[in-house]
């Protein structure tokens, strides 16, 4: 009965291994911010712009992700090409984005789930939405 008992214990013990060893791989975090890794790029994405002339900052949400923000990673490069529009117009947007660091360590440390992602963005194209007007 022993005997038993001991295989049958370490054969639980054997899989318990195979569980953790097959399913708790480290995952690399993807590196967050403006030089990090890039998640994907927009293309031509209709969003709703804001933006700050003074302090040279700039921002905005998709058309149909009203949960998700953009911050510029170049604001000065393209506040020029900002100022042509008022604030919460719709205009089009190209660019890498990348996790946004202090949202992503704080999702990472938190069990309460956001509903608002934040990210940043490598804006590569700025134009006016002109269809209907």
């Amino acid at each position: 009965m022993t005997r038993n008992r001991i295989l049958a214990n370490m054969a639980i013990a054997v899989m318990l291994i195979a569980v953790v060893a097959l399913t708790g791989a480290c995952k690399k975090q993807p590196k967050c911010g403006c030089d990090g890794d890039a998640l994907d790029t927009l293309e031509m994405m209709h969003v709703y712009i804001s933006y700050d002339a003074e302090t040279k900052t700039a921002r905005f949400s998709p058309k149909y992700d009203a949960y998700s923000v953009y911050y510029f990673c170049n604001p000065s490069d393209w506040m020029s090409e900002l100022s042509k529009f008022n604030q919460g117009d719709e205009i089009l947007i190209s660019g890498p984005y990348f996790y946004e660091c202090n949202y992503l360590m704080n999702a990472g440390n938190s069990y309460q789930t956001s509903y608002m992602k934040v990210y940043q963005i490598d804006v590569s194209y700025v134009g006016a939405y002109e269809y209907g007007k």
